[in-house]
């Protein structure tokens, strides 16, 4: 139970820093002129997208990697 509290703190902590990193890039997300709120929902949806294109290609390669070792166990 402890470990999954500090992996989940983690990677809390390095989502933030990841939005952070963004803002820190290219503070003004939305081109208002303004530093705001609306740039660090802007920057956090940006992360989001990553972390899921990301997450959707590991899924795949472990699928694939899943396919090939039943397939050859089959044989």
């Amino acid at each position: 139970m402890n470990t999954l509290v500090v992996v989940l703190l983690v990677a809390a902590v390095a989502a933030a820093g990841w939005v952070v990193w963004k803002l820190i890039k290219d503070p003004d997300k939305n081109d208002d002129g303004v530093v705001d709120h609306k740039d660090v929902v802007v920057a956090a949806k940006e992360v989001a997208a990553e972390v899921k294109t990301e997450a959707v290609k590991v899924a795949e390669k472990v699928t694939e990697q899943v396919k090939k070792s039943r397939a050859k166990k089959a044989k």
